[in-house]
């Protein structure tokens, strides 16, 4: 792969106006581009916010911290999923799921069969396509969508905001309700705007909708995602760029120090280990999947040999979309506590993130089954371990993302197949966390911070951002030797 130097960061913001207008499925995305949005102001933009469902999730119409020059413009025109074209989205987001490598992907399968039109219903039927055959269909639903005009509610909403830039994100939701925003990608190309998308979160390339209409450029956090995003997406390489994964920031910016103890004697920590185990969402982990499989785990490390492990305080910390699961559950370990036992909402609440990194910086390991928590911890170079477990088959075996954590040369969680096994890995990481540690940092280099430990990313996206509305600059990083190569279509 061919590289362009490190992005030349822009001294002077203030030169000219320029006006972005940003489309997020809702608002819960400010914890994902809320300190984005507050630095392209900061950079002398105005911010144009729009959404999908703007009152989900708070309804908070602009991220805290945001100034005058942030404002919102509500829901985006909800016209892209009528009549054939609507149909024909939702029918290729299923057959994507259908080449060889979402072989082992039979839950993925499974949840696209929910938004599947009933007139391709015959689909389920076919168990495998030729990699060919599924790239023909998604070339021929692009030469559909090229001779098939935006619509036109949404082409004069974007015309009516008149940005300098368009940035969409997801833009991979599947089914009838990922047509909006794909109708702005067309707007914003009929009206020669140019267009950043950018990937949310880990699983998107692999677990969501196809990229139906390409943009200009597609904003990725690492090489591992640029290649779904080439193979998986048939995005053009040259139109994918590396920009690191900003919604991790904030973790690299949280202090060290007394808080911390403050935080272990208010949770009645005593001098021993702390497990942290970082729970999954709903979908990872359904039902009372979770809460049964923690009163086994707990089991095993309270019958281990070593004083450390069978001694160990545990920390449960339910994800914030699954806290539900665990109102009722019981652990019945006077060692064990589950923290928070409630969420105010998504996004949440600045004191809620404090609590998490607290856990995160007091804990001396880090069990989970698959949640973004485990890149978390990574960052802040805790051992991560796992257990395959039969009732989480469909989140770690049938899905590509859990990948990203337990494979390749820089994986950062250690997996074991039974409990007996995880307790005597979970052993050894209490024992001597450093080769844990570096094996975390290496990960997060490769998936968190491509570009550079020391630079944060949330600046890196800015620089991109800027250099494809036409600013100076250079890329941060790209499949291509000069911004020149990019441009072609």
């Amino acid at each position: 792969m061919t590289t362009t130097p490190d992005a030349v960061p822009r001294e002077d913001h203030e030169t000219s106006r320029r006006r972005v207008l940003v489309v997020l499925n809702e608002p819960g995305y400010f914890r994902l581009y809320g300190p984005t949005i507050v630095e392209l102001e900061r950079r002398g933009w105005d911010v144009v916010l729009a959404y999908d469902r703007p009152a989900k999730r708070g309804g908070a119409q602009v991220p805290s911290g945001a100034g005058a020059r942030v404002r919102s413009a509500g829901a985006i025109p909800d016209v892209g999923h009528a009549g054939l074209v609507g149909t024909l989205r939702a029918a290729l987001d299923y057959v994507r799921y259908l080449e060889p490598a979402f072989a082992p992907a039979e839950y993925l399968r499974r949840r696209a069969e929910k938004t599947l039109p009933p007139a391709f219903a015959w689909l389920t039927r076919v168990r495998r396509l030729p990699r060919a055959v599924v790239s023909g269909a998604v070339g021929l639903m692009r030469l559909f969508e090229r001779l098939h005009p935006p619509q036109r509610a949404t082409r004069e909403f974007v015309a009516q905001v008149a940005p300098d830039l368009i940035v969409v994100s997801p833009l991979v939701t599947a089914g009838a309700r990922g047509g909006p925003q794909t109708e702005v990608v067309k707007a914003a190309k009929a009206l020669g705007i140019p267009t950043v998308v950018g990937v949310a979160s880990w699983d998107h390339l692999t677990s969501k909708g196809l990229i139906r209409v390409v943009p200009d450029v597609v904003a990725v956090w690492n090489d591992a995602q640029t290649e779904e995003a080439v193979t998986l997406h048939r995005v053009p390489r040259h139109r994918v760029v590396v920009s690191g994964a900003q919604a991790f920031d904030h973790w690299f910016e949280m202090s060290d120090g007394p808080g911390v103890a403050a935080w272990r004697t208010r949770l009645g920590i005593q001098n021993q280990r702390v497990v942290l185990f970082v729970g999954s969402s709903r979908n990872m982990a359904p039902g009372d999947s979770e809460p049964e499989f923690v009163r086994r785990w707990l089991a095993a490390l309270r019958s281990s040999r070593s004083p450390a492990v069978r001694e160990a305080f545990v920390i449960v910390r339910p994800h914030p979309t699954n806290a539900d699961t665990w109102a009722t559950a019981g652990i019945g370990d006077p060692s064990a506590r589950i923290y928070p036992s409630s969420y105010s909402g998504i996004p949440l609440a600045d004191q809620e993130v404090e609590d998490f990194g607290r856990c995160l910086q007091a804990s001396d390991a880090v069990v989970g089954v698959n949640t973004t928590a485990m890149i978390e911890a990574a960052i802040f170079g805790r051992p991560v371990l796992t257990v395959r477990d039969a009732n989480f088959a469909h989140s770690q075996a049938q899905t590509l993302h859990f990948a990203h954590l337990t494979g390749g040369e820089a994986h950062c969680v250690v997996e074991a197949a039974t409990l007996a096994e995880h307790v005597a890995q979970l052993d050894d990481a209490l024992r001597d966390p450093a080769p844990h540690a570096a094996a975390a940092r290496r990960f997060v280099e490769r998936f968190v911070r491509p570009l550079g430990m020391e630079r944060a990313a949330t600046a890196q996206l800015c620089d991109l951002l800027e250099w494809s509305a036409g600013a100076p600059g250079r890329l941060p990083r790209a499949s291509v030797a000069t911004p020149a190569e990019a441009a072609r279509p």
